[in-house]
């Protein structure tokens, strides 16, 4: 014990120092600890999907509504994907379609799932046509929000390539 006091007397700043770095130490790696470590076996989307059990949409039920709008004339191919709480709904048109009937396609399509179904998941549409020799091609993006008004679509902008300019 005399040799520990001794050494205290004539390394003290060296001593309080060790000490504070130690402290320091211990502290970072318990933050990175709860930082990296703590809750991963936790569910990525939280309390968000509570009740999705009895909500949840069988691949019949998802069958039978492709089927329902490959029926509609103007699809010709439907696809839908669940992932947590968004309902993935592309569609692909026919070439006589236009974009206004297949915006309104996919706005009926709400009509094939329940209104608990509606209220509860959130809707992402796509709706693609290739362009033939006297029909233009679209490709657009909507969503309808289980909160919101209504449909929000993008904008169907065609890409056009710019030649590269050099200097």
């Amino acid at each position: 014990m005399k040799e520990i006091k001794k050494f205290y007397n004539e390394h003290r700043i060296f001593t309080i120092l060790m000490a504070l770095v130690i402290v320091c130490f211990i502290l970072i790696i318990t933050v990175l600890i709860q930082c990296f470590y703590v809750g991963k076996g936790k569910d990525k989307y939280g309390a968000r999907l509570e009740g999705i059990e009895q909500r949840e949409i069988s691949s019949e039920t998802r069958k039978d509504i492709e089927d329902k709008l490959v029926q509609e004339g103007i699809i010709s191919q439907a696809n839908i994907t669940i992932q947590g709480k968004i309902i993935y709904i592309k569609l692909v048109c026919t070439p006589e379609a236009d974009l206004v009937e297949a915006q309104g396609i996919a706005q009926k399509s709400l009509e094939y799932f329940s209104e608990d179904e509606v209220t509860f998941y959130d809707f992402a549409f796509t709706l693609t046509k290739a362009a033939t020799e006297t029909n233009d091609s679209f490709l657009i993006e909507g969503s309808y929000n289980s909160h919101g008004s209504g449909f929000s679509w993008n904008l169907n902008r065609q890409v056009i390539e710019e030649p590269i300019v050099e200097e």
